[in-house]
């Protein structure tokens, strides 16, 4: 990783995601930008642009005290970092179009796990939208004796698929090579909840069938990515219940997952797995999607 971009959020008391991005450039070399938002309705009125200025820029200098006092504490003197405070509503646009000439490798800031039809947490956003990976950090430290697990779809024969899965695989294997720990590979087997109630189908032969099948994935992942049989694991079950099953069994550091970034009323509906996965998930998610420019 280059760069990094970390979203501070003074709604938290413990700075997680500067303390993630601090721990990675300290492996990686990476650079840090670290930008701190702030936005209040002004009650200045508008015929006195010189009023609502004044205000603004003194809302902007408290704020980057706070994230000066925020890297004081941090005492990340060691590592190359940047920080600037934005003057914005809209973060997640702002991050957004931040990002598309800046070529980050990654966003990284602490995750929101929950979600109404009205509104749309930034996170939600980011995995759609953002142009480079988003790693959405949870409340624990990591533990470099943990593994990193990358959730893949073995079953899906769709080039676009498989080339996110590679996607996937590179991103948690290098990961887990810079902090000298293992990558584990997850799939969910999935399985009508339907068909399984109404008896029509038999669960245990379908399962068996299902894993007979993707033999030849499984051999083709151990060969190209050095992996042990002890290092994938399939259950029965929807992926976003799955994921967060394996990941809580192994007390994984990470869960790097690919996204389809499905957008707009679609992306209401249906929901992407990544998103469902995050509101079960207890530890940090990296989301990918296809055509990320920071890959």
């Amino acid at each position: 990783m280059d760069k990094l971009l970390i979203v501070m959020d003074p709604a938290h008391k413990h700075q997680k995601a500067l303390a993630r991005g601090i721990e990675l450039a300290r492996a990686t070399g990476a650079h840090l930008e670290i930008v701190a938002f702030t936005h209040e309705h002004l009650g200045a009125p508008p015929s006195d642009p010189a009023l609502q200025q004044r205000a603004r820029d003194a809302l902007i200098e408290l704020r980057q005290r706070w994230l000066d006092q925020m890297l004081a504490l941090s005492d990340c003197s060691d590592v190359q970092a940047t920080t600037h405070t934005v003057w914005e509503k809209n973060i997640h646009q702002w991050i957004i179009e931040h990002c598309h000439p800046n070529r980050f490798k990654a966003v990284i800031k602490t995750g929101s796990r929950s979600e109404t039809l009205l509104y749309t947490p930034t996170d939600w956003h980011l995995i759609r939208e953002c142009p480079v990976p988003v790693m959405l950090v949870a409340e624990q430290k990591w533990n470099h004796a943990h593994p990193i697990l990358a959730a893949v779809d073995l079953s899906s024969t769709k080039p676009v698929k498989k080339a996110l899965n590679a996607k996937i695989i590179e991103q948690a294997s290098a990961l887990a090579k810079t902090f000298g720990t293992e990558v584990h590979l997850v799939h969910a087997l999935h399985i009508s909840e339907v068909l399984a109630d109404l008896e029509i189908i038999n669960v245990a032969e379908h399962e068996q069938r299902h894993r007979e099948a993707l033999e030849p994935a499984i051999t083709h992942l151990c060969n190209t990515w050095h992996l042990s049989r002890d290092q994938i694991h399939m259950a029965v079950g929807p992926a976003h219940k799955v994921i967060p099953s394996i990941a809580s069994k192994l007390k994984a550091d990470l869960v790097v997952i690919g996204t389809s970034g499905k957008t707009g009323l679609r992306a209401r509906v249906i929901g992407n797995t990544a998103e469902k996965v995050l509101t079960h998930l207890r530890t940090d998610l990296l989301a990918i999607k296809p055509g990320d420019a920071g890959q």
